[in-house]
């Protein structure tokens, strides 16, 4: 009987495995040879996570190439790339709007006055930016998980199209903010920062949504992308 931990492993590595196009019988075979040689590191008192010599995907990306003559998904990495990206510039995001929201909560209901009302401004701008950074946490953690399951790839697609509609929109705001507001601010329209800021949002907003896209389309099953063409 194999202990927990072995057991959770083993749990990790079968997750991993029915991400690709094998048969059922295939997929047993490889249940019980790998039950097998956790059950032999037991026997011989040695860690079966160690004797892998590497985490559990990497082993079996490497037992379905080596055996199998299976391919990992192409898009995997970029999809776990693109994922950590949006967990921490959800993170970074969400915790700064909520210094902003409570800044604003203060403005509003501690302080009756004129700063009542930009503290409600404040307010508005923190929970749509709270949202927004909501949604890269989410969709990041999602990318990130299941970047091996070509299953959900389609989904995934999906979900750098909200992404990328997101950054425009952002784009749009940013944009329109920079020629009504610092324009008229200082008098005349500044052509520099607008293309500096483009270039950021570029880097920092559209090229990741791409590349989401990107590797959740090279993520697609075989017969998915066929069935599409």
């Amino acid at each position: 009987m194999l202990n927990k931990k072995d057991q959770k492993i083993i749990r990790q590595m079968m997750r991993h495995i029915r991400t690709f196009p094998l048969l059922d019988s295939e997929i047993r075979q490889f249940e019980r040879d790998l039950t097998g040689m956790a059950l032999e590191a037991e026997k011989r008192r040695e860690d079966f996570e160690e004797i892998l010599d590497m985490t559990p995907t990497e082993f079996c990306d490497e037992l379905l190439c080596s055996i199998g003559g299976r391919k990992t998904p192409g898009g995997r990495r970029l999809l776990k790339g693109a994922g950590i990206y949006y967990q921490l510039t959800g993170l970074i995001g969400t915790a700064l709007l909520s210094l902003v929201f409570l800044i604003s909560l203060f403005l509003t209901i501690v302080i009756p006055s004129e700063l009542g009302l930009e503290g409600v401004i404040l307010l508005f701008v923190a929970i749509i930016g709270l949202i927004f950074f909501g949604a890269f946490l989410l969709f990041g953690n999602i990318a990130e998980r299941n970047c091996g399951a070509t299953e959900k790839s389609a989904q995934l697609v999906n979900n750098g199209k909200i992404l990328l509609v997101t950054a425009v929109i952002f784009d749009i705001v940013v944009t329109l903010y920079m020629i009504f507001n610092a324009g008229a601010s200082v008098g005349h329209f500044n052509y520099k920062l607008p293309l500096l800021m483009q270039v950021i949002i570029f880097f920092s907003c559209y090229m990741p949504a791409i590349l989401y896209i990107i590797g959740a389309k090279r993520n697609l099953p075989r017969e998915y992308a066929f069935n599409n063409i």
